[in-house]
């Protein structure tokens, strides 16, 4: 068998004679061959391979077959011999080469899979395998690109390649997929209760697709319960009771699924003090709440069902409401019915709109259509 050879181009000799005993061998004639081409792997050639004969016909030359001293093999080849015969007054010699394999050309990179279906449509956010197949017409695919992505996020172009038995490398085949494995931002997460009401406040990055609040706790330690899903900044969580400690949840998704969640607590306390919820009257109320430290007005609204009839700024805890006024270009009345109130606490000039969280939100009804002064 031929040894590979150590340089890029190389010569291998090899000498061959018959099995003959020592007396009569050195009468017959001698063959030497060499091989020269660009060694592969595994005893492969990448390139065509040249066969070199040499023969020593010990003096009597008689005859030979197939002993050019160079014989030139091009074509690609899973195992090829060649064969020398020489011939002297004693005998005949011959030499055969070893299976000689040629491979000159490339694999093929066919193509490229991910290990696992995406995380969302489109989208990884965890680390993926990614592997490449490929085709060889002679040596056969020794092996192609495996590798793990796990980031930077964003579009990525990965390239592989195959390489075949000899040695030959594939053309790199590129796999595109996106990565996104960072959860949006999320900060700012509050919850300051008010009368039978708690406002949770957060802010969350531009890449939030959803902020979800879940509440918890309250007087009968409810489970957990969904009460926001959707865009913003706020949410005021009414319908709670007073003095009862509630648990919120605020969790920001992106597109990719990442999500990033911050939690707040929050008592309701009444902080509105008359009318009492739900109150059934005659006559305009006079409606007060609890002073707040370093307000410097309040902000005070009324609604008829989904209608503001009235916007007011007092710079005391209170506001007597009149049977008719004017806002907004029309003339209002107080007619029978049931009115929704809310307070907020302004700071400042009233020209910055600085205000703090509502401080509750209550009801009242008129019961009859002639309000009383």
């Amino acid at each position: 068998m031929p040894r590979r050879p150590v340089a890029p181009v190389v010569a291998l000799t090899v000498a061959a004679a018959l099995a003959l005993p020592s007396w009569a061998a050195a009468a017959l004639p001698m063959i030497n061959y060499t091989l020269s081409g660009k060694p592969g792997a595994a005893g492969w050639f990448v390139s065509p391979v040249t066969v070199a004969w040499s023969v020593n016909f010990q003096g009597t030359a008689v005859t030979s077959k197939g002993c050019e001293a160079a014989v030139s093999i091009t074509g690609d080849t899973t195992g090829t011999t060649r064969s020398c015969s020489a011939s002297n007054t004693e005998g005949t010699t011959t030499a055969v080469t070893a299976a000689i394999r040629i491979d000159t050309k490339p694999p093929v990179a066919t193509g490229a899979g991910a290990a696992r279906p995406p995380d969302v449509p489109g989208v990884y956010r965890g680390p993926v395998g990614v592997a490449w197949t490929g085709t060889d017409a002679t040596s056969g695919i020794a092996g192609c690109t495996t590798l793990t992505y796990a980031g930077p996020d964003g579009p990525a172009s990965l390239a592989g390649t195959c390489t075949d038995k000899a040695g030959n490398v594939s053309a790199p085949l590129s796999f595109a997929l996106s990565y996104d494995a960072t959860p949006p931002a999320l900060g700012g997460v509050s919850a300051v209760g008010g009368d039978t009401l708690t406002t949770v406040r957060w802010a969350a990055g531009a890449d939030a697709q959803q902020v979800t609040v879940v509440r918890s706790g309250g007087p009968d330690g409810a489970p957990a319960a969904i009460v926001f899903a959707g865009l913003g900044t706020k949410f005021v969580d009414t319908g709670l009771r007073n003095g009862a400690a509630y648990t919120y949840s605020v969790t920001a998704t992106d597109a990719a699924g990442n999500a990033a969640s911050l939690g707040a607590q929050a008592t309701p306390v009444s902080r509105l003090v008359r009318p009492q919820p739900g109150a059934r009257m005659l006559r305009p109320p006079l409606l007060r709440w609890k002073r707040v430290a370093n307000a410097d007005y309040y902000n005070v609204q009324l609604f008829r069902g989904s209608q503001k009839i009235l916007s007011s700024w007092p710079a005391r805890a209170r506001l007597r409401l009149h049977r008719a006024w004017r806002y907004g270009g029309h003339r209002r009345r107080l007619t029978a019915g049931t009115y929704r109130w809310y307070v907020w606490p302004g700071y400042g000039r009233r020209s910055r709109r600085a205000y703090g969280s509502v401080l509750g939100i209550r009801t009242f009804t008129i019961v009859s259509s002639r309000v009383a002064r």
